[in-house]
């Protein structure tokens, strides 16, 4: 869809946008977000960065997805401009270096793009970043490069995001914005209230850090149970980015002892790197610094080379298709 194409419907006098979930916990559903509601979100990001009249948005992402949707609202609701780009993975191709561009909205795939460029694109004042976790690697890039970017906690059903957090080095917490605030279930799971009162229960494993900042642990249906412990993967591979070079995930393969076992998957090419030379030298590095990141019991007991991770149609693993995979093998 094209920024126009979406205009049209943004404006056709329709009480809603139809719009389809990131699929990432399973098959992309169809739901019905209110214009208003979506107006309200815009506005509480717009007060976030201070954008206005006088400011210009640019996006790199399609229009078939609500983070666009969510930038053509927001240049709306602030009388602003918007311009946008065929998504790749060269973004701003064309676009001076010194042109002014108040908020931008790209994927961390766009921003490696950005951060290997040899220029700098000085007068990009805000980096929007979403659609998929942050590497480990990439985050301390962005953190040592000019730009000020942040990375963002929402899903479709909550009109994009409801929490932001600078992109620094170590993670810090989510901060929601106004009027949003955050609860826990019984069982560790993130719990948004919106300022109209309605309360969304997410399937995402979190700690309240402070009123209303919370860090993601991971999701629910992720967690790995060895031992009668519950790990989540998502919350060590964090700390185990840094010391990684290659595509990876962790998951899991069935014991007979603790039902199941943590492994380290590693994406690897085996016409291009001795696949045993890997994993021995990736088992050694985790041995070297699991003390280091007080990883004890959670820390991975194996590491499988696999010639591609398997993805859903965002581009995110696919953690539920690798774990079926591997308990099946």
């Amino acid at each position: 869809m094209t920024q126009q194409e979406f205009e049209a419907i943004w404006k056709d006098g329709s009480d809603y946008v139809v719009c389809h979930t990131s699929g990432s916990t399973g098959k992309p559903k169809e739901i019905r977000l209110p214009k208003e509601y979506m107006r309200r979100s815009a506005r509480r990001t717009n007060a976030f960065f201070g954008i206005d009249a006088g400011s210009r948005l640019h996006t790199c992402l399609d229009f078939m997805y609500i983070a666009s949707m969510m930038m053509t609202v927001r240049a709306d609701e602030a009388g602003c401009s918007l311009t946008s780009e065929t998504p790749s993975s060269h973004p701003l191709d064309g676009i001076p270096y010194e042109e002014s561009i108040d908020l931008l909205s790209m994927v961390p795939a766009q921003m490696d793009w950005v951060l290997e460029s040899p220029e700098v694109w000085s007068g990009i004042r805000n980096i929007l970043l979403g659609g998929s976790a942050i590497p480990s690697l990439m985050r301390r890039r962005i953190a040592l490069s000019p730009y000020s970017v942040w990375e963002s906690y929402g899903m479709t059903e909550t009109a994009s995001h409801i929490a932001l957090r600078k992109v620094e080095c170590e993670e810090s917490s989510f901060k929601t914005l106004d009027g949003i605030s955050v609860d826990l279930t019984e069982d560790g799971c993130l719990v948004i209230a919106m300022p109209d009162g309605e309360k969304l229960v997410t399937t995402d494993i979190a700690v309240l850090t402070g009123e209303n900042e919370f860090r993601i642990l991971g999701r629910a249906d992720h967690a790995v149970i060895s031992g009668g412990i519950k790990i989540h993967p998502e919350d060590l591979e964090s700390r185990l980015g840094p010391f990684i070079a290659f595509e990876y995930c962790l998951s899991s393969v069935p014991d007979k002892k603790w039902g199941e076992k943590l492994v380290l998957v590693i994406e690897s090419q085996g016409d291009l790197i001795d696949d045993e030379l890997l994993r021995d030298a990736v088992g050694v590095r985790l041995r070297q610094y699991r003390k280091i990141l007080d990883l004890g019991v959670k820390a991975p007991k194996d590491v499988v080379i696999v010639p591609s991770l398997p993805r859903t149609s965002k581009g995110k693993i696919d953690r539920l298709a690798l774990r079926n995979a591997l308990h099946s093998d």
